[in-house]
């Protein structure tokens, strides 16, 4: 059932419900709202409690209905305060203009916005700051002299040190070690304390200076205050001490309850039109009831100012002010003229605005007009009549509730918002990490941008990982199988760094693995020739770090480079070698490479250019030497296998048979990849052909890959059925190829195979034991350029050391699976010894070590002419014939492994090499 309330309080409801909610949740449409005065003569005041004012009862009943949930659920009430005022009414009539203001009538302000400021800083009423106001009532608590008792706390401005006291004010005493800054300053290092004493001082200067836009705040509107009387010196300081308790009497009351006042609105404004994504967005406009006013309580004066600053300033605030009293203020008149409703009070408030006018800003609502009721007659001799009665209408009840902004500009919202926004940043820091660590070939899959340094020495070109790395990078090599080998490698490099410390007057070199490989094939076998060729290098590099300290043994540093297939990105790398070895001289040579192609020249051509000479462990073609005459190799050239296999294949003519008991007929054919740019397989071939030639078998050769109308590798092993009987040279690539080559033969001769010989590139497929493994019908000879302990029935001491060493580094290497076949390490590590045997030599010749020298010291390795430079590798001697044209091994020892049942056969082993521990019809350079 709906309550009865004084009449003209549903109007004044209403009005109120239009102005309480925000415009716009943008501030285009926020404008000043009316002062809500309401008049009501008698006052209707709520029975006053001890200590307390007496409230109104109008002014309740508004409290009532913005607290739609009452005391128990604050949360929910619309932000107000209620500051009740004592009743002192007007000792005179209306004025017809505005009287002087008294500081009297200032302090009874200051005490009225005192306790309206406490009750908006309170959440429930809005959770105002009032740093303004703040700073002002603190000024005016203090003296520009002594304070009148020495134990006051109010703050002393004696001397004009009241930058002092704004300091200690804002940092809560920061000399004091009980303060929060002193305790602050205790945990910190003590060159921070000190810096700290220069830094604090200097902020808080510039910030109470008022001077600097945003980082001065309150100081800077405090200093540009027009309220404030100016002088003939501007500074803020001086401004503050007009504030003080013994000083402020001699400003004009009126500019001082105005200066009161803007600050009040001032922190309003700045409070309601914040920057809203990071602060609480205002839905509601703050209602300050205020009453029962009069001329001497600070009522009248507070909506004298509100009109003043108003129209000073011609700004917006939020404040909704409702006032009650006898009269109208600020001139106490009487209530008079029809009602006017919120619509026309906007249309006419500017223009009376603009003229200044008194009461430009109020919005007039008469409260309980009395009953008209003729008067009883009067007794002689009894009571008075009673007053009229107040006139009461039934309440139209308005909705008044707690306006919740849009789910994206509340607190909950905000978080959501902000969660959001961090998910999107994460997730785009994340992205990025991972794209720029997929860019940069990153070994975990993620780079923190900004804190992680960029590895720029890799990179992904055309889907191909290319660069340089120390080991720290993992997908230089894409093969899961190169794991070991590379956290070895990055292990002995930093423990060359260590040991270089330790023992400076040993050199340090720098070798940099090249070779050639893609993405295209991640699995564990995929790049085992390459995966040796590094792990021959680490023995390398493990046996100069146990070596004792001496000036002529180099510590040894290994860098791993890929250019991609078929060295597709040699420029890009031969550059980063160049200018790496540029600015370091340790950068010496470059060793490794895995197939002579035609690309395999230009990338050794484009290291000679950037002057680093290149050792390869694994190359045969015959015209690589040609090349540079900065390339050197360890194994022997294609001429060599020729001759060799050749001369096997004599051997076995002489009795009738091949190594399997076969009948064995004078003919001859080699399969070769048709690729024109696969120099191995070109050279090979065409030197098998011209070898066997020499010793009257005769031979065609026959060619597979795309270019060969269609014969792939299997339909070539399917051809190669056809001779049985025969000598069938396989002159292709061991890996993929030669698989395919012997499952050819598998499918149509399995139980009856011609006589196959594979050049020393078979050996990939014999290394790779998960597929090699798989063959136990079809066995075949391979020419191998070193041979592991498991493939001699008695192997040689430095292979034993060699491969007990390796074993050491790289347990794997015990196992059937893991144990490589190829030699390739072996080859490697015979490659890295010639250069730290020519640095050796330098060193000892105390000649400069970089790339040139060690070009010309390398081709010193010979026991010709008595130089007595050659060595034992083991791979066999390595004697580069004291010829600068020559750069291959004199009598390097060429191998023909027998491969049957799935597995090398070591009693079977023939090697060729020196004429003193080899066959009698092995051939010699």
């Amino acid at each position: 059932m709906a309550e009865q309330v004084p009449v003209g309080f549903n109007r004044l409801a209403t009005s109120l419900f239009q102005a309480y909610r925000r415009g716009s949740l943008r501030r285009e449409s926020d404008e000043s709202q009316p002062i809500f005065a309401c008049s009501q003569d008698p006052l209707d005041l709520e029975p006053a409690r001890a200590g307390e004012p007496a409230t109104p009862v109008v002014l309740r009943l508004l409290a009532n209905r913005l607290r739609p949930g009452g005391s128990q659920a604050p949360e929910k009430q619309v932000p107000h305060v209620l500051v009740a005022l004592e009743d002192v009414s007007p000792t005179k009539g209306p004025n017809e203009n505005l009287q002087p203001v008294s500081m009297a009538e200032v302090d009874e302000l200051v005490d009225l916005l005192d306790r309206s400021t406490a009750g908006l800083k309170d959440n429930h009423a809005g959770g105002y700051d009032f740093p303004r106001y703040d700073l002002v009532r603190w000024l005016m608590k203090g003296y520009a002299g002594s304070p009148p008792r020495q134990q006051d706390p109010a703050p002393s401005f004696k001397d004009g040190l009241v930058r002092q006291a704004m300091y200690q004010r804002a940092v809560g005493g920061a000399g004091s070690p009980d303060s929060v800054w002193g305790r602050i300053q205790l945990q910190l290092p003590g060159w921070l304390q000190v810096l700290t004493l220069w830094l604090l001082p200097s902020f808080f200067w510039l910030r109470h200076s008022g001077r600097v836009p945003v980082l001065s705040g309150e100081y800077r509107w405090l200093r540009n205050q027009a309220y404030l009387a100016r002088g003939d010196d501007d500074n803020l300081f001086e401004l503050a001490l007009r504030l003080t308790e013994d000083k402020r009497r001699n400003l004009d009351p009126e500019r001082f309850a105005g200066l009161l006042v803007n600050a009040f609105l001032e922190d309003l404004r700045a409070g309601f039109r914040p920057v809203e994504w990071i602060h609480r967005h205002r839905t509601m406009h703050p209602i300050l009831l205020v009453g029962p006013i009069s001329r001497i309580n600070g009522g009248y004066l507070l909506v004298r100012m509100v009109e003043t600053v108003r129209n000073d300033t011609l700004r917006f605030d939020p404040l909704v002010l409702v006032t009650i009293g006898r009269k109208v203020p600020p001139l106490a008149e009487e209530p008079a003229g029809k009602p006017v409703s919120m619509d026309d009070w906007r249309r006419k408030h500017l223009e009376e605005s603009l003229r200044r006018s008194v009461g430009a800003w109020l919005l007039k609502f008469p409260i309980s007009d009395t009953v008209e009721e003729p008067a009883p007659p009067r007794k002689r001799f009894g009571p008075p009549p009673p007053p009229p009665l107040p006139k009461f209408e039934q309440e139209i009840p308005q909705s008044f509730e707690r306006v919740r902004g849009p789910i994206w500009r509340r607190r909950s919202g905000g978080w959501l918002i902000i969660g959001t926004v961090l998910a999107v940043l994460a997730g785009t820091y994340a992205g990025f990490g991972v794209l720029d660590d997929r860019r940069h070939c990153g070994g975990d899959g993620f780079r923190w941008l900004f804190f992680e340094a960029v590895d720029d020495s890799v990179a992904r070109v055309d889907g191909d990982c290319v660069g340089l790395t120390d080991g720290t990078n993992a997908l230089l090599y894409p093969s899961e199988s190169f794991g070991p080998v590379g956290d070895k490698i990055l292990e002995q490099n930093r423990q060359a760094a260590e040991l270089s410390e330790r023992e400076p007057e040993r050199p340090v070199i720098t070798l940099a693995s090249l070779t050639s490989a893609s993405d295209g094939s991640s699995s564990p076998g995929g790049f085992t020739a390459e995966r040796e060729q590094l792990a021959g290098l680490a023995v390398a590099q493990a046996v100069q770090l146990g070596k004792p300290a001496q000036r002529y043994e180099p510590i040894l540093r290994v860098l791993i480079a890929n250019a991609g297939p078929r060295y597709r990105h040699a420029d890009r790398v031969a550059a980063q070698l160049g200018a790496l070895a540029a600015k370091d001289p340790s950068v010496v040579a470059v060793v490794g490479m895995v197939e002579s192609r035609q690309s395999t020249q230009d990338m050794i051509r484009k290291l000679a250019a950037v002057g680093l000479p290149t050792v390869a462990a694994t190359l045969t073609a015959d015209q690589m030497v040609d090349v540079s005459r900065m390339y050197l190799q360890i194994s022997p050239q294609n001429r060599r296998e020729a001759a060799v296999a050749a001369a096997h294949v004599r051997n076995q003519l002489a009795t009738g048979k091949d190594p399997f008991g076969h009948a064995l007929t004078n003919k001859l054919t080699v399969y070769k990849s048709d690729d024109p740019a696969d120099t191995y397989s070109q050279n090979l071939a065409k030197d098998v052909l011209q070898a066997f030639a020499a010793v009257g078998v005769p031979g065609t050769s026959s060619s597979f890959g795309p270019q060969s109308g269609g014969m792939d590798p299997a339909a070539a092993g399917r051809e190669a059925c056809d001779h049985q009987g025969e000598v069938v040279f396989f002159a292709g690539r061991g890996q993929v190829d030669f698989q395919a080559f012997l499952g050819g033969i598998q499918d149509r001769c399995r139980t009856r195979p011609p006589y196959i010989i594979g050049g020393d590139d078979t050996t990939k497929y014999v290394a790779d034991r998960a597929a090699s493994g798989l063959n136990q019908s079809v066995p075949f000879q391979y020419l191998a350029l070193s041979l592991a302990p498991d493939l001699l029935e008695n192997a040689t001491s430095e292979s034993a050391d060699f491969y007990s060493r390796l074993e050491e580094l790289f347990p794997y290497e015990k196992t059937d699976r893991g144990r490589s076949l190829d030699g390739h390490a072996a080859l490697s590590y015979d490659a890295a010894y010639a250069v730290v045997l020519a640095t050796s030599f330098l060193e000892r010749d105390s000649i400069a070590v970089n790339g040139g020298t060690v070009w010309s010291a390398l081709q010193s390795i010979t026991d010709a002419d008595g130089a007595k430079r050659g060595y034992q590798g083991v791979t066999g001697p390595i004697d580069f014939g004291g010829s600068v044209s020559r750069r291959v091994p004199v009598n390097k020892p060429v191998a023909i492994v027998t491969f049957q049942r799935g597995k090398p056969v070591p009693k079977a082993t023939i090697v060729c090499g020196a004429r003193s521990e080899s066959p009698a019809w092995c051939p010699t350079d």
